[in-house]
């Protein structure tokens, strides 16, 4: 498969034989007519030859996809080909032909065309099995001399495109039964995607330490390969088995970056022991490795979640002098930090330089933001800021900020103005559940409209809510 980590599968030369799914038919009158008229002509006049071309009813994808093999010399010719093709002489509405796919995946691959082999190789899978996705490229990979990383490529396009870890998986045992090995950065990628950090662990002892596993040292695991599975543990709570990657990685004699210090600061500041993530920060620089943007948020986030903002905005002056450029995250924890203690004021103070500097807050943000002020009995100040984001054509406003504020306005007495929002969170999908309904019947009672109040109640009870979980909810 990788020049250094064992050959590509081969099934014979199957693009020779007519009867085979795989054939490419070089020898087809069309064929060789296409390729003449895209490499014989100018630029301006190739595609207009070429589209005056007689057209054999029907056209073989045998001959479509001898054109890309003909072309692989030239590949973004053969590429814009391609794209002719589906457009203009295949059935539309049709699913490509899984060879013609694979012939562009292979002339794009073979050319470190990227990004094209990528996009060719998602749209396969829209329509075909990852087994019959690599068949076929297995079949014509020698006919294009193509380049290894070919079937990475497709593993990436599954992740990237399809979200299968599952499809992903079998194509990477797939290359594990040929001899191959995918790259490291691919590995890692397909350990991050799936669903559990055993599933990921098992992964990586197929792809590296089974018995009979074929890597060269251009194939080894690296730094980037050990952190997604210190991901794949953090993401499922079972920090305390780092050290199995973590023993892996000196085994290797991997050394630890910024990204390996993150996770694991992160897994202590998850469980607020400060000290020990303080104590891997001093351990990092003294390395020689520095902090960046996200150690400094890792720490911000857990000062933030602990309530020890004062920490927090101690870390941001640190991060501002170190010349390290805050990011939307470091803001919104401080915001969130600031909103959790009580401190609003200093919170809005946050929300205004995060503005000032082009950023945006997320909707659970602007919901922490607005419910906090609803509950100092800011409530117009709420709903400004409410309104201030719905400006955003991106933002799209929470159910929770529409409850802070109903249950704001309720409490106050402007129960018009509640209504209304009430309304206008029914228009943006959201049902209205206990906290809105029992904000609703606390203040009809204030003002004595008790007919009101049990229509509200017995309404409830059609819908199945409970006033006790309603009187929680407001607690």
């Amino acid at each position: 498969m990788h020049a250094d980590g064992g050959a590509a599968p081969s099934t014979g030369d199957s693009t020779t034989d007519p009867s085979s799914p795989y054939f490419i038919d070089a020898a087809h009158p069309y064929a060789a007519a296409a390729a003449s008229a895209l490499t014989s002509h100018r630029s301006k006049s190739k595609w207009s030859h070429l589209s005056s071309l007689p057209l054999p009813d029907p056209l073989p994808a045998s001959a479509v996809s001898a054109v890309l093999l003909l072309l692989r010399r030239r590949p973004h010719v053969a590429l814009s080909f391609h794209s002719f093709a589906l457009r203009r002489l295949l059935p539309a509405r049709s699913p490509p032909p899984l060879i013609l796919s694979a012939s562009a995946a292979h002339v794009a691959a073979a050319s470190r065309l990227r990004r094209a082999a990528i996009s060719v190789l998602s749209s396969a899978t829209c329509h075909y099995s990852p087994s019959q996705i690599f068949n076929a490229l297995a079949a014509t990979y020698r006919r294009f001399a193509s380049a290894p990383f070919v079937f990475d490529l497709l593993l990436l396009a599954y992740l990237r495109s399809r979200r299968d870890p599952l499809a992903a998986t079998s194509i990477a045992r797939r290359l594990l039964a040929a001899g191959a090995c995918p790259l490291p950065a691919t590995a890692a990628a397909l350990f991050r995607s799936l669903p559990s950090a055993e599933s990921a662990l098992e992964m990586y002892h197929q792809i590296y330490t089974l018995p009979g596993t074929r890597t060269s040292r251009a194939l080894q695991p690296t730094a980037q390969t050990f952190n997604s599975l210190l991901l794949a543990f953090y993401r499922q709570g079972k920090c305390e088995d780092f050290s199995v990657a973590l023993d892996e990685m000196d085994r290797y004699s991997c050394e630890h970056n910024v990204g390996t210090y993150n996770i694991r600061m992160a897994a202590y500041c998850d469980g607020r022991k400060f000290d020990k993530a303080r104590g891997l920060w001093d351990e990092m620089v003294q390395g020689g490795i520095q902090p960046d943007v996200t150690t400094y948020n890792t720490m911000i986030a857990g000062y933030c979640g602990a309530g020890e903002v004062g920490m927090a905005e101690e870390m941001f002056k640190d991060m501002e002098i170190g010349g390290i450029e805050p990011s939307v995250t470091t803001f919104e924890w401080l915001v969130r930090g600031h909103c959790r203690t009580g401190n609003v004021d200093a919170a809005m103070l946050v929300c205004a330089d995060l503005r000032r500097r082009g950023f945006a807050m997320a909707a659970e943000v602007v919901e922490e933001v607005v419910d906090a002020l609803c509950r100092k009995s800011r409530v117009g100040e709420g709903l400004g800021i409410l309104r201030a984001e719905m400006r955003r054509e991106d933002f799209t406003p929470s159910r929770g900020s529409y409850e802070a504020l109903i249950r704001g306005f309720c409490e106050q007495g402007e129960v018009e103005v509640a209504m209304r929002l009430q309304a206008e969170m029914a228009g943006k999908g959201f049902k209205a559940g206990a906290e809105v309904y029992h904000a609703f019947v606390r203040a009809y009672e204030k003002t004595e409209d008790f007919e009101m109040v049990e229509r509200l109640r017995k309404e409830m009870s059609v819908i199945g809510i409970d006033e006790e979980i309603g009187l929680a909810c407001m607690q």
